[in-house]
């Protein structure tokens, strides 16, 4: 199970409905098709779009990057399949969609903040594709769908506004639709390019996500809700502030914010930061009713969108990986910085959160600046990155994280690695680490170790706690226990920031 090979020369196999799994036919691998030269690493997936001709497999790591080969459907009763090359990674193709004759790509390449181009799908060529949506200097191209009748594609705005548009097939302008209420985030599902139905999920930090169809005819929105809406009168009267806020650098980072109507600057306001800053994750405002029970309590939620994230376009991930990955969490203690300077908050009153890839962000920020924050609580964090390469995962994340093989990147990860940076003799915050049993992905000791590491060396008396669910992998294994994981993380930071309603009695 924790077999760092666990993961290696994965295959792909045709199954056919109803049918023996035991006759299920190896369609792609490593060892099948040697003239493709994959790594051992490369997780082999398929791709399937609903009336295309075409199957397509990709070589996959966390690499946003593209590795993809396609051939003809009817080809896959055949021993041996003519399988061609569509994109290598350095063609930069991030998401792709098909009609029956062409190939719509989104790519950051020449375009930081992403564009859309167009090539034959019978006979691409990428490298001269034809320009169908230029990149848009003030935002980032996060969405693109395909229906019968053209194309439709989102912007957002600093990662926390979005819009969408759609480009009708045999014309050049694309008009912005009219959203019923306004966005966050939105998400765009479609059948596929021969069919009309289009899907938008739209959801803000204190807006309910709303399910809608969009009808192209009639140019209008039609609510097509899945489950019956909840009404939550507590979070009324929120209020929502998106900031840019000064980095160690001199970069302007997104900061949103949402609490209490009437909350006053006096220093004295309980504020829990979440971060991530990896593989190119934005961090969009969605409404989470347990998260906001934060600011039910008087609490500001915060939401840094580091770098390492997409928030701000391609570059903005690149410039937090591998050997500029320390820009995450400085990114982070600005904006806790930031907090105090302008009086939201204190350092005796800051909590920092952040799980899986987080857990670099957090746990560095944590041990470069223990003296800003009451609370740090990484969970199933990875905390010791140096040795992350020798887990179960570890291989398919050297794109994002870097290799010990390298010597500059080994560098960057003793400098990203929390475990390594533990100075003895430091008074360190209130420290909650949580790891599963089962985790796969970041595998108990990291978090264990760096909790033993971190206890020793602490010479403060706050707590320093280790909690391990015996039954969780990644995350909870199931309802009940995620809310009783989430009372666990929001009770600690409460009572490590002095709210009254939670401390021991």
């Amino acid at each position: 199970r924790h077999d760092p090979g666990l993961w290696s020369n994965t295959k792909i196999y045709h199954h056919i409905l109803n049918t023996d799994p035991s006759n299920d036919r190896e369609i792609f691998s490593r060892e099948k098709y040697p003239e493709f030269n994959l790594t051992p690493e490369d997780v082999n997936i398929p791709f399937i779009f609903n009336g295309c001709n075409f199957i397509f497999v990709g070589a996959a790591t966390t690499d946003k990057r593209l590795n993809i080969f396609y051939a003809p459907i009817h080809e896959l009763g055949k021993d041996k399949i003519s399988w061609k090359r569509l994109f290598e990674r350095e063609d930069e193709v991030h998401t792709f969609r098909v009609t029956e004759n062409d190939l719509y790509i989104l790519t950051p390449k020449d375009a930081p903040k992403f564009k859309i181009i167009k090539t034959s799908l019978i006979n691409p060529d990428v490298a001269n594709a034809e320009l169908v949506i230029a990149e848009n200097p003030n935002a980032r191209i996060s969405n693109l769908s395909l229906t019968k009748e053209g194309l439709f594609y989102t912007l957002s705005f600093n990662g926390v506004e979005e819009k969408v548009y759609f480009l009708a097939f045999g014309t050049t302008k694309a008009v912005e639709l009219k959203l019923p209420i306004s966005a966050g985030s939105i998400y765009l599902a479609t059948k596929g390019f021969k069919y009309s139905d289009l899907w938008l999920g739209i959801s803000g930090w204190t807006s309910e996500y709303k399910r809608y169809r969009y009808l192209t005819e009639k140019d209008e929105f039609k609510l097509e809700s899945l489950f019956a809406e909840a009404e939550y009168p507590e979070y009324a009267d929120l209020i929502v502030e998106e900031l840019m806020i000064e980095s160690h650098d001199g970069v302007k980072v997104p900061l949103s914010l949402v609490y209490k109507k009437g909350i006053k600057k006096n220093g004295r306001n309980p504020v829990v930061i979440t971060a991530y800053g990896a593989y190119g994750g934005s961090l969009k405002p969605r409404f989470v009713p347990n998260n906001l029970l934060w600011v039910h309590e008087g609490g500001i939620l915060a939401t840094a969108h580091v770098r390492g994230g997409s928030e701000l376009g391609g570059q903005w991930h690149k410039d937090g990986q591998k050997t500029t990955k320390a820009n995450s969490w400085k990114d982070l203690i600005a904006s806790a910085e930031y907090l105090i300077n302008e009086k939201y908050s204190s350092n005796k009153k800051i909590a920092i959160y952040g799980m899986s890839a987080g857990g670099i962000t957090i746990g560095r920020a944590l041990t470069e600046r223990p003296d800003l924050f009451a609370v740090a609580i990484p969970e199933v964090g990875i905390l010791n990155a140096l040795r992350f390469e020798n887990t179960t995962s570890g291989p398919q994340n050297v794109a994002e994280f870097g290799t010990v093989k390298d010597s500059v990147e080994c560098m960057a990860l003793i400098e990203m690695d929390a475990y390594q940076n533990i100075k003895e003799g430091i008074k360190y915050p209130a420290t909650l680490i949580t790891a599963g049993m089962n985790d796969t992905r970041v595998i108990l000791w990291q978090p264990a170790k760096f909790t033993a590491r971190l206890q020793a060396a602490n010479v403060s008396d706050n707590p320093i706690l280790f909690r391990v669910d015996y039954e969780a992998g990644h995350v909870s294994p199931n309802t009940k226990k995620y809310f009783e994981d989430l009372a666990d993380v929001l009770s600690f930071a409460l009572w490590q920031t002095g709210h009254p309603k939670y401390q021991v009695k």
